[in-house]
């Protein structure tokens, strides 16, 4: 009965982490680049219980002894690209991530949702710079319309400005979140140039998030946390009979 508790206790537990995951989800739904993160769920090592009798030992079988999470992971699915005619609106067709400089080192990010700072150079939502191919921030001629092809080449008008760096890895879970849209990597590990992948001047990546199956995720958590809270209180009711109905002297 003890063991009950435990095992439900460690399912709840494990709900609460896969409903903050899907907490995270819902709330970036509109955050241009974001990719949804799940969760892998494993068991505790199964126990074999038998039962001893008159007749010697007899097998009943194996007894599950509760679930964790045991790791989490990011989707990176491409997003939805919406036409927004911004000429700092970038999206990446394809695999790839665009190279900024931040004040920790060099980050990754999908987000292309890009801004000129006083200096003209060009920076995202939180001032980190978007890195050229030799990983210097891009500097904006002023005055003259901007346009970048494909390949993430800019021009001022006629002038033949800088390439965006874009890069890409080839194992993805080498790649950490650590906030405000942003991936680092493990040390050591090399970049590489992605492969069919191109820059989409004046649109956005959205968010790869599906509200409804978001949703029902959400919905199945909550009740699989409730069904084991009512097996905690019904042992937890059960105990207390035993220990002040049962074991009281007549």
């Amino acid at each position: 009965m003890i063991r009950g508790l435990y095992t439900s206790a460690s399912a709840m537990q494990t709900n609460l982490k896969r409903m903050d995951v899907t907490s995270n989800n819902l709330a970036n739904v509109d955050t241009d680049g974001y990719k949804k993160d799940g969760t892998v769920q494993r068991t505790f090592s199964e126990m074999l219980i038998s039962r001893y009798d008159k007749n010697g030992k007899e097998e009943l079988g194996a007894l599950g002894t509760g679930v964790e999470v045991d790791e989490s992971y990011t989707n990176f699915k491409e997003g939805n690209i919406q036409h927004t005619n911004n000429k700092l609106d970038l999206a990446v067709k394809g695999s790839g991530f665009f190279a900024l400089q931040t004040p920790q080192g060099i980050r990754y990010s999908r987000n292309g949702n890009f801004y000129l700072n006083d200096e003209n150079q060009v920076v995202d939502s939180h001032g980190n710079f978007l890195l050229n191919q030799n990983n210097e921030p891009i500097q904006i001629v002023p005055g003259r319309e901007i346009s970048i092809d494909q390949q993430g080449q800019i021009f001022f008008g006629e002038l033949e400005g800088e390439t965006i760096n874009l890069v890409d890895f080839e194992n993805y879970t080498q790649l950490t979140k650590i906030g405000n849209n942003l991936y680092q990597t493990e040390e050591g590990i090399e970049e590489i140039e992605p492969e069919g992948s191109s820059i989409m001047q004046g649109y956005l990546e959205g968010s790869n998030v599906n509200v409804v199956e978001e949703m029902a995720s959400m919905i199945e958590v909550t009740r699989a946390y409730e069904s084991n809270q009512k097996v905690i209180q019904t042992i937890d009711n059960t105990l207390d009979k035993a220990v002040n109905d049962v074991g009281t002297l007549a």
